[in-house]
């Protein structure tokens, strides 16, 4: 087996005759170029950003431009110019974002979001919920919805029109929608209940309303309410009337999971009861009194839907009498506030 070497001047007529049907075949793939590389989003180099219309004070418009000028920052876009429901139409050298919340209303959870080429005219639609994402974590979570739009655009979909949870967007201050979440950061409420209060070993149940005012921050609620209850219970020699009226106190954690609202904790209760004997006969001799009463207990309080200002509450509760009273006719006990106690009430719940 042998070698020869090929002689230079034959290597490079080779070499030549090689290198220009590349070369040709280059330039006609050159001037087709692809259509990414020629998307009017390269030639951009600000954001236009209109406003929401709708002139809601929980839309966080400072915020949210600060959380979208970092996210384009790696794009190299200027954010954001503040265009006013006058202006004329962005020059081919801008994008125009539009944002408008839907519906107008104060307690509004989702965003309608738009970008505009005017180099092309092309729009890419998106809307935006927020219900599933804690109040803090709003603005980047819309910023991150933006930014993704203005990405779509760039690739050229036409015309998109979605429905985008900012949860699938990345937030990572938002946590799945599964698992609990701190409502909003500083709220006050007020509920108006209709309660019944069962008293097994008295064999006594109370029947009455109560007025709970609930403050909370973040994670925790404070609780002060207010209420009266009545019963009246009956045996061969006439009835006994029992009234009460008491103030509570409770504390505890505040979550939301979905669109429930959950406060847990323990409460205490102190008041004033009153015991008063109806004879029905006349012979029959009748007694009152009054005395202080107390109980300490563990409330769960339910409230849904939770972006409603006034919604329906259910509130159960359960504890332990500490100071009580009982009514008793001939030595046998007919009514009374002692032992434990279990509490369920229906009501209204207004944010304020």
């Amino acid at each position: 087996m042998s070698i020869r070497a090929r002689p230079r001047r034959q290597v490079l007529r080779d070499g030549l005759g090689l290198a220009v049907p590349v070369a040709v075949l280059l330039a006609a793939q050159g001037g087709q170029a692809s259509p990414l590389a020629a998307t009017p989003l390269s030639e951009a180099r600000s954001v236009v950003l209109s406003p929401p219309l709708c002139k809601a004070d929980a839309f966080p418009l400072v915020a949210f431009v600060d959380a979208l000028r970092v996210e384009l920052a790696g794009r190299g876009l200027y954010c954001c110019a503040l265009a006013n429901p006058g202006d004329g139409m962005p020059t081919a050298a801008s994008l125009h974002v539009r944002v408008e919340i839907v519906p107008c209303a104060a307690d509004a959870n989702r965003v309608q979001v738009s970008a505009y080429s005017p180099a092309d005219s092309r729009t890419v639609e998106r809307q935006v919920s927020l219900a599933d994402v804690v109040q803090p974590a709003r603005p980047r979570a819309l910023a991150l919805a933006v930014a993704e739009l203005i990405r779509s655009l760039g690739q050229g979909l036409r015309g998109e029109s979605s429905e985008t949870s900012a949860v699938l967007s990345q937030a990572s201050a938002a946590p799945p929608p599964s698992r609990m979440e701190a409502a909003r950061p500083n709220a006050l409420s007020i509920h108006v209940e209709a309660e019944a209060r069962s008293l097994p070993t008295r064999q006594t149940t109370m029947w009455g309303g109560r007025a709970r005012f609930t403050g909370h921050r973040r994670m925790l609620h404070a609780d002060l309410d207010l209420g009266a209850d009545y019963a009246r219970a009956g045996s061969e020699l006439g009835d006994v009337l029992l009234l009460s009226a008491s103030a509570g106190f409770g504390l505890g954690p505040r979550f939301t999971i979905r669109n429930v609202i959950l406060d847990l904790g323990p409460r205490a209760e102190l008041g004033w009861a009153w015991i008063r004997g109806e004879p029905a006969f006349a012979e029959v001799r009748s007694g009152s009194g009054s005395d202080w009463i107390s109980s300490i207990g563990f409330r769960v309080s339910i409230e849904a839907p939770a972006q409603v200002k006034i919604r329906p509450s259910l509130t159960l509760e359960s504890g332990g009498i500490v100071r009580g009273v009982k009514a008793e006719v001939n030595g046998q006990p007919v009514a009374g506030m002692t032992g434990y106690y279990l509490v369920a009430a229906l009501g209204i719940a207004v944010s304020l």
